[in-house]
């Protein structure tokens, strides 16, 4: 459940969270493209509530609703799962090469997190390589992107080394479909996402879309603020691992791996099936004169079904709320000495 946060993390960090903007007399022009000296901090406290139910699926057998009716009853005892998170995200831009290229490093760091469970509260352990840190160079001229090292075993890093320049181009593109965009009060700009899911399984698939609408609020002394709202959808399916532990084997490859006069009619594997659905709303603060988000905060609710080894459906209901604050590290310019 933590994949779709997590990728608005990673585009909040690549490009400041919402939109860079320069005043013009009647509009603002977005303009998110990372410029060389951004050095900014963006501190993350993200509160989400779980709740989870079980149903047997049509073919469940009798013994397997039993179960299934278990499990549920103890899904209710339990209670919503409530979880808590903060962590930081920095990106740091360097001076241009003499080709033109920006270095970037762009770093999260998970501080604290907690989970409580039937009431009681349950310190989750803060692993050694919390840090995740990726460096990489950005050419602003045509938005191309290069992905040069990666450090840190946290989950940002897991995605980053499985889909390598994909979810970060991804970002960028988005920045290059809003640069040079004027917008006045009132005016809107739809963003479209879309991203492949890595799944642990052999031959799994599936993929994030969603789009997110930003609407200027206003402009209030060199702050603008916008009013967003959001979209997601998520499918994903997998062969289920067998009982022994081994994926299952699609039909084609079992009846391939013997003799045709030998072979028997084989029965399609199991497919572990995943939906989810949400939409969110929020509001955003931007300081226009060093594109620094001062503060975020976004409402989320997701629903998601899943199919389970023992022909079950298992439904969670999330509630999500992720609140931000942003903080410039860039070193002001020393002022020039008067002869």
């Amino acid at each position: 459940m933590t994949a779709s946060p997590l990728r608005l993390s990673l585009t909040s960090a690549l490009l400041g969270i919402t939109l860079g903007a320069q005043a013009a007399p009647a509009a603002i022009t977005f303009d998110t493209t990372p410029r060389a000296g951004q050095h900014q901090r963006q501190n993350i406290d993200l509160q989400a509530t779980l709740r989870m139910r079980a149903e047997p699926g049509p073919d469940a057998s009798d013994e397997e609703r039993a179960k299934i009716a278990q499990a549920a009853e103890r899904m209710a005892q339990m209670g919503p799962m409530q979880m808590s998170m903060k962590m930081a995200h920095t990106l740091k831009v360097g001076q241009p090469d003499a080709d033109g290229w920006l270095p970037l490093t762009v770093g999260t760091d998970a501080t604290t997190s907690q989970m409580t469970v039937g009431g009681k509260a349950v310190p989750l352990p803060i692993p050694k390589d919390r840090e995740s840190k990726f460096v990489a160079r950005f050419n602003p001229r045509d938005f191309s992107f290069e992905l040069q090292n990666i450090e840190g075993g946290s989950e940002l890093s897991a995605l980053l080394r499985a889909q390598g320049n994909a979810v970060i181009n991804e970002a960028l593109q988005l920045s290059k479909a809003l640069s040079q965009r004027p917008m006045k009060p009132g005016d809107s700009v739809d963003v479209p996402l879309s991203l492949n899911l890595p799944m642990p399984l052999p031959g799994g698939a599936g993929s994030l879309s969603g789009q997110v609408h930003y609407q200027l609020a206003r402009l209030d002394r060199g702050v603008a603020y916008f009013d967003m709202s959001m979209d997601l959808t998520a499918d994903v399916s997998a062969p289920l691992p067998t009982p022994g532990g081994t994926p299952a084997i699609p039909a084609a490859s079992a009846a391939s791996a013997v003799e045709p006069a030998a072979s028997a009619p084989a029965a399609p594997p199991k497919t572990m099936h995943i939906v989810i659905k949400g939409g969110g709303k929020g509001q955003s603060a931007l300081r226009l004169a060093d594109r620094l988000p001062l503060s975020s905060r976004f409402e989320m609710a997701m629903q998601m079904t899943m199919n389970m080894p023992d022909n079950g459906v298992l439904h969670v209901d999330m509630d999500m709320a992720m609140n931000e604050r942003g903080q410039s590290l860039a070193t002001p310019a020393a002022a020039k000495k008067k002869p």
